[in-house]
């Protein structure tokens, strides 16, 4: 497969290759050409800064914006006219689904939200056993919340709600607030028998319900519980 992946060039020929592409797409910078380029190690750009909305601010005749006025529309009568509490044709709060204000709360008192990480893309290199290693899948909860349930740094601890349950160790810190727990995104499903998750993948506590516009997923808080694990055996 080595001959059609690489299309006959060599790694450098590859950077090279894309280098000279580069510059023909861009031909006002002006760009050195790949051997020049080797030479000066650097090449800065004098592009102009980029202005938001420019050409529409420029000449709004003629490059008006995407709606039915053509301008910014403080007031937006399509959203209006959706007529969904949800998606309000003036910006106003809109209670969260599973915040600290929902009902369920008195059941799952803990805030879930979820990070980007630096050890993988998403779910991407999970299952790097060095870069496991480098940050290892926690639950972060605040002392005030860890004390309440017996939970000490490293415990094993329980993560549930009426969708799921997760298990990883605890990270009891202060760079969370009381109210709330995180977890990094990405993990990967590991399930036992009983369906037990064992990755610290956030999904199995989090809903499908999409956002009522965009449609896109909603989880961006869980309510959950965590307890502390104690094994049988």
């Amino acid at each position: 497969m080595e001959p059609q992946f690489s299309e006959g060039r060599t790694e450098q020929q590859w950077i090279e290759h894309i280098w000279e592409q580069t510059r023909l797409s861009m031909p006002d910078e002006h760009l050195p050409t790949f051997a020049e380029l080797r030479e000066k190690r650097q090449h800065l750009f004098k592009s102009k800064p980029h202005v938001a909305f420019e050409d529409n601010i420029r000449d709004p005749q003629n490059h008006p914006f995407p709606t039915p006025s053509g301008k910014i529309e403080i007031f937006s009568k399509r959203l209006y006219d959706m007529n969904n509490p949800e998606i309000p044709a003036l910006s106003h709060y809109v209670p969260a689904h599973e915040g600290p204000e929902d009902a369920l709360a008195k059941q799952f008192p803990l805030q879930l939200i979820t990070w980007k990480g630096k050890n993988r893309a998403n779910s991407t290199q999970y299952a790097n056993p060095w870069l496991q290693e480098v940050q290892i899948q926690k639950l972060w909860i605040n002392p005030a919340d860890a004390q309440q349930r017996g939970i000490r740094q490293g415990d094993t601890v329980r993560i549930h709600n009426q969708r799921g349950i997760c298990q990883v160790p605890a990270e009891v810190t202060m760079r969370i607030m009381p109210g709330v727990v995180a977890m990094q995104a990405g993990a990967w499903w590991q399930p036992d028998a009983e369906g037990v998750d064992h990755g610290g993948c956030a999904n199995v506590l989090s809903s499908a319900r999409i956002t009522p516009l965009a449609k896109g997923n909603s989880h961006q808080t869980m309510l959950v519980e965590v307890a502390k694990y104690e094994s049988a055996v």
